[in-house]
C-alpha cells in the first residue's frame, strides 16, 4: 500500500497511533450520541442495546484474536484473561434485563435487534470478520487497541455516570462489570494506576508486534481511524433523533449454538436500535475511509519469516 508521507513512521506504532488518529477521538468524542453515552443520557434500553451491541461486536472481535493468537504482530498483546469483554458484558445485560445469563439472549429485545441490525452495526462486525479471515489479521490489533484502551480509559468515567444514571451500586459492580478489569499480574480488581499499567503493558506489546516495519505501521494506522469512524456512525445512532432510518438485510444466519462468550452471533439486528460504542471516547483512536482488507494482507508470507521481538 502507499504510505502517507503526513505522518511519522519512524515513532513505535502506539505514538504513532496517538498522533494520527487525533482528529478522529476528538470527532467522535463530541458527537452528539458520544455526548448522551458519556452523561449517562440514555434511557435504560438505549443502554441495554448498546451493550447487546457491543458484546456481538467483541464477540466478533475476540474470536477473530483467539483464532490468530499465535500471529507475530497480535501475540505481544493477546491476553484474554486480563482483557476479554464478552463475558462481563453477558453478565451485565442479563443483570440489567432481570433474567438469567443463559437466556438474555432469548429476550425480546435481543430478538428485536437480530431481525434487522442497523447498517454501521453490519459494516462494523463485517469489517472484523473480514480481517479475522484475512491471511494477515495484523489490523485486528487496531480495533483491539481502541476496543480495551477506550474501556480503560474514558470507560472508567462512563462506569460512573452509568452507576448513577440507573441506580446501580458501583461498589458491588452488578451491572457496570464490562468497566472492571483485574490486575496485570493477579486477580484482585484494577485501580486507575493499575490500569495505567495495563495500558502500558498493551503499548509495548503493540510496538513489539508491529516493530519498525513501515508498511504495517501505515496499514494499522489507515486501519485505526476505519475503527474510529464505525464507531463514530454508531454513535449517531445515539443522537437522540429517532431510531434506525434504513434497516439491513441480515449479515449471515445464526448461529445454531455459541461455542463459548468468543463465539459471535453475527446475525441481523433490531431496526429499533439505538445503540453505540464507548471505546473511542476518551483514547485516541481509530476513523478510517478506504481500503478493504487488502491493505492488511501486507507481506504475508514474507512476514511470518521476520522476528517481531525488536522494540520499535
Amino acid at each position: 500500500m502507499e504510505v502517507n508521507n503526513d505522518y511519522d513512521f519512524s515513532l513505535p506504532m502506539a505514538s504513532l497511533l496517538r498522533a494520527g488518529t487525533s482528529k478522529a477521538h476528538e470527532s467522535a468524542e463530541h458527537s452528539q450520541g458520544g455526548v448522551r453515552l458519556a452523561k449517562g443520557e440514555l434511557d435504560k434500553q438505549e443502554y441495554v442495546y448498546f451493550l447487546m451491541m457491543l458484546w456481538h461486536v467483541y464477540a466478533e472481535l475476540e474470536r477473530g484474536l483467539e483464532t490468530h493468537a499465535s500471529y507475530p504482530t497480535l501475540q505481544p498483546t493477546y491476553n484474554p484473561t486480563l482483557l476479554a469483554r464478552t463475558p462481563s458484558l453477558s453478565q451485565d445485560i442479563s443483570y440489567l434485563l432481570g433474567v438469567p445469563e443463559a437466556e438474555w439472549q432469548t429476550h425480546p429485545s435481543h430478538s428485536s435487534l437480530m431481525a434487522s441490525p442497523p447498517k454501521p452495526f453490519v459494516e462494523y462486525t463485517t469489517r472484523l470478520r473480514e480481517l479475522s479471515e484475512s491471511s494477515d489479521p495484523t489490523c485486528l490489533l487496531a480495533h483491539a487497541y481502541v476496543r480495551y484502551l477506550g474501556d480503560m480509559s474514558g470507560g472508567q468515567f462512563i462506569r460512573r455516570r452509568i452507576a448513577k444514571a440507573y441506580d446501580l451500586d458501583a461498589d458491588r459492580g452488578d451491572g457496570i462489570q464490562f468497566y472492571d478489569f483485574k490486575k496485570l499480574d493477579s486477580s484482585e480488581p484494577a485501580n486507575m494506576g493499575d490500569l495505567k499499567k495495563i495500558k502500558e503493558w498493551y503499548r509495548d506489546g503493540l510496538n513489539t508486534g508491529i516493530g519498525d516495519d513501515t508498511t504495517l505501521k501505515a496499514a494499522v494506522l489507515e486501519e485505526a481511524n476505519k475503527a474510529f469512524k464505525l464507531n463514530a456512525s454508531i454513535f449517531d445512532l445515539l443522537s437522540g433523533e429517532g431510531r434506525i432510518q434504513e434497516p439491513q438485510q441480515p449479515a449471515v444466519s445464526a448461529p445454531k449454538q455459541a461455542k463459548a462468550l468468543y463465539d459471535p452471533i453475527l446475525v441481523s439486528f433490531g431496526g429499533l436500535l439505538s445503540v453505540a460504542m464507548t471505546v473511542g471516547l476518551a483514547h485516541v483512536v481509530y476513523m478510517g475511509t478506504s481500503n478493504t482488507s487488502g491493505n492488511c494482507v501486507l507481506r504475508g508470507a514474507e512476514y511470518w519469516l521476520r522476528s517481531i521481538l525488536s522494540i520499535a
